[in-house]
């Protein structure tokens, strides 16, 4: 029979296709531990779910590897602002509408290519990919 356990503490993050929660258990016999899931949405019915568990004892080493970790790719990574994108991409970031899903499925279908379509609709290439891919007219890469 599994062991009992009872949830303290719990969040959930949603970004887009991927969905994390962080929840701090508890076991029946009071150990607590930290689960970490990630949900990916695939496709409208099917998902892909990963989690990892930290106990209490190794916490610290893991908040110290987090921190380490943060630190680094903050002194390595490029920074920017939607702001600053928006400049060049003045509807980056922003909500697709149904009209705008239509008019780039038929202009994708009539051979336009990404950065034509980037162009027309103000949005950077990368964000056509990914409609595209959302409406299944292109394949993920």
């Amino acid at each position: 029979m599994a062991e009992e356990t009872k949830e303290s503490f719990s969040i959930k993050i949603i970004t887009g296709k991927r969905t994390y929660f962080f929840d701090v258990k508890e076991g029946k016999d009071g150990v607590k531990y930290l689960v970490i899931s990630e949900s990916k949405r695939l496709s409208e019915n099917k998902y892909e779910h990963n989690r990892i568990i930290i106990f209490e004892e190794n916490i610290p080493l893991f908040i110290d590897g987090l921190i380490k970790t943060l630190e680094f790719m903050k002194r390595n990574s490029k920074a920017y602002s939607i702001k600053e994108i928006r400049k060049k991409y003045p509807k980056a970031y922003m909500k697709w509408t149904k009209e705008e899903d239509a008019s780039l499925r038929d202009e994708y279908l009539q051979g336009k290519t990404i950065d034509e379509l980037a162009e027309k609709f103000q949005r950077k290439p990368s964000a056509i990919r990914s409609r595209l891919q959302k409406l299944g007219l292109l394949r993920e890469s």
